[in-house]
């Protein structure tokens, strides 16, 4: 007899539905299934049922553009354009406005949904703040599309202008737990991350938080960080999977599966049901011919078009998966952040009763 505690996937599909929670004992469990065996089809659809109950057939794409390339100060052990590796990239100092509003209107136009641009370095410098906000304007310009930046550490006043400057959403990933975060860089603290997010959150601007899978974590690290980004409440969660570059510490880490890639959305998607949860960076690499897949296991979105020192595949070539997946495209929104959950404060778990769905594990 098998002594693997037993969780029903769609049975939990029906409590998230009916207004329950999964519990952290509860992802440990899901985590843990085996990506060949049955149970893993069983999660693949109890994922598919709470995003087709939260988001319908709705999905959108977003596009980023790397405005200021390389040199970087810091030292993510993930990362090409750190200083402190020899990863044979070409930098380049802030691009000017008219180019980033001529990107912007090229990946609306090409099908994007949001547009962002994202600066390498720490965080913006006071020389280099009034161009930033210069090309902001120029991108806020563009009409019929979500104007987003991710620009590393931001102060108070810093968000306040965003917001200020029509800005809509800031992303600030925390890449990984706060217990396994100092393996992955020493040059600033996940608590750093988390603190720039809520000064986000506290200017107005919608967050866009998520996280890198397949750097070497545990488990129980995926736990942490889920429930970490489910206590942030952002709007949107993306969800990458790393693509190793030559000359970074993680270059020889091997490759997920993917199915455990499909496993792991799924999953999230039972945590945060009704986030926008992004398939992000290194779907193509590691997906492969399953990346159609990520909208069954409860993707809502997808970055479209290239990354920041990888490519992607052709824009049309998305498009077309979309129209062969019969899904509602091209809306700005697609998830929302949970009413339920006060940012920055712990959620607490939801018991419920047999009659509620309640799920107790069993062994």
């Amino acid at each position: 007899m098998s002594t693997e505690p037993f969780l029903d996937p769609i049975a939990l599909a029906r409590s998230i539905i009916a207004g329950g929670e999964i519990t952290r004992e509860q992802a440990d469990v899901l985590f843990r299934i085996d990506p060949a065996s049955d149970d893993v089809y069983d999660l693949f659809y109890a994922a598919h049922k709470v995003r087709r109950h939260f988001h319908g057939n709705r999905v959108t794409f977003c596009s980023i553009l790397p405005t200021k390339f390389g040199n970087c100060s810091e030292d993510c052990g993930f990362c090409s354009q750190s200083a402190h590796f020899d990863t044979n990239i070409q930098p380049h100092p802030m691009m000017e406005p008219a180019e980033v509003a001529a990107a912007c209107t090229d990946a609306r136009d090409r099908g994007a949904s949001a547009f962002g641009i994202v600066n390498s370095g720490r965080g913006p410098n006071k020389k280099e703040w009034p161009k930033i906000i210069d090309a902001l304007k120029a991108m806020k310009e563009v009409d019929g599309i979500c104007h987003c930046a991710t620009l590393g550490t931001l102060t108070e006043e810093q968000a306040r202008d965003l917001k200020e400057v029509g800005v809509r959403r800031i992303n600030h990933n925390l890449e990984t737990s706060r217990e396994y975060f100092p393996k992955i860089v020493s040059t600033h603290t996940w608590d750093e991350r988390v603190r720039t997010v809520k000064i986000a959150q506290a200017a107005g601007l919608e967050a866009c938080c998520g996280c890198i899978f397949g750097m070497g974590e545990s488990v129980e690290d995926r736990v942490s960080l889920a429930f970490s980004l489910k206590e942030l409440n952002p709007h949107v969660v993306p969800l990458n999977f790393l693509h190793p570059i030559a000359g970074t510490p993680l270059e020889h880490i091997p490759p997920l599966r993917p199915l455990e890639i499909l496993k792991i959305i799924a999953v999230m998607r039972l945590i945060l049901p009704r986030q926008d949860n992004k398939g992000g960076g290194g779907r193509e690499k590691n997906l492969r011919d399953l990346q159609s897949w990520m909208f069954y296991v409860g993707a809502t979105s997808g970055l479209i078009g290239n990354y920041l020192s990888t490519y992607g595949r052709a824009n049309e070539e998305d498009l077309r998966m979309i129209r062969d997946l019969e899904l509602t495209w091209h809306e700005d929104r697609v998830g929302d952040v949970d009413p339920t959950v006060v940012p920055g404060e712990q959620p607490e778990p939801q018991r419920t009763s047999a009659t509620t769905w309640s799920l107790p594990l069993v062994t």
